[in-house]
């Protein structure tokens, strides 16, 4: 993955305008979770990828990539967004960022985590 994320930060740096994390309280079983997230990465876009813990997703008009890493920590879920390229986003991992937890918190999971 050439100039991506690959773990997890445990923050975006200060003076960051590209980058947002956030943690949300969720109690979903691993793989469950995991399958609600492809799910969202493929209904999001036919450019976006999935791989497990990793989505490269791309801006709508120039395809500009970002990393969306996310974990489940049995009851709490770590989200992150950061644009590859270019100093500020406009405020684009904070709009996906709210898109997934929106998606999360109105999905109705079947499992909890054990």
């Amino acid at each position: 993955m050439p100039f991506g994320v690959s773990e997890m930060p445990d923050e975006c740096p200060e003076d960051s305008m590209n980058c947002d994390k956030r943690t949300i309280a969720l109690d979903v079983g691993e793989e469950e979770f995991h399958a609600v997230m492809e799910e969202w990465a493929h209904d999001r876009s036919f450019t976006t990828t999935f791989s497990e813990g990793h989505i490269v997703d791309r801006t709508p008009f120039m395809q500009f990539p970002d990393d969306v890493l996310y974990s489940n920590e049995c009851g709490e879920i770590e989200l992150f967004s950061k644009s590859r390229l270019g100093r500020s986003d406009l405020g684009v991992n904070s709009d996906r960022l709210d898109e997934i937890e929106t998606y999360l918190l109105e999905y109705d999971f079947e499992t909890t985590c054990q």
